[in-house]
């Protein structure tokens, strides 16, 4: 949960950290064509990065209220969190990437530790 809200905070910051650079940009009024057009392609990448930080956020939050529980396993919300630090290091978010990794690891050692224990109640 604490890395759905680091991303959606992550991404949020990025829109309008750059919303308020486009708009300074603007501005200082830009004469050539393709510089406007550079700054325009620019806006809509990070734009664009933004909100999938922000999507990527609102699903870590969506599946850590209703996926996990305690006595409850699930291989796929381990190595979805592992999945998911595995992109953080590609876009060099740390924090993410430590928040992510650390979760996904704990998690599927949960997993194992819930599977032992109802093999030996049994």
């Amino acid at each position: 949960m604490l890395m759905g809200i680091w991303q959606i905070a992550d991404g949020v910051y990025t829109i309008v950290y750059y919303g308020f650079f486009k708009t300074s940009m603007i501005l200082k009024e830009i004469n050539a064509d393709s510089s406007t057009s550079l700054i325009n392609s620019e806006f809509i990448f990070i734009c664009s990065f933004g909100t999938l930080l922000v999507i990527l956020g609102l699903v870590n939050i969506l599946m850590s209220k209703k996926y996990i529980h305690d006595e409850t396993t699930s291989k796929k919300v381990g190595f979805y969190l592992c999945a998911q630090s595995l992109f953080s290091y590609f876009i060099l978010d740390i924090i993410s990437l430590i928040l992510g990794m650390s979760a996904g690891v704990i998690y599927l050692a949960k997993n194992k530790s819930i599977k032992l224990k109802k093999v030996q109640g049994s």
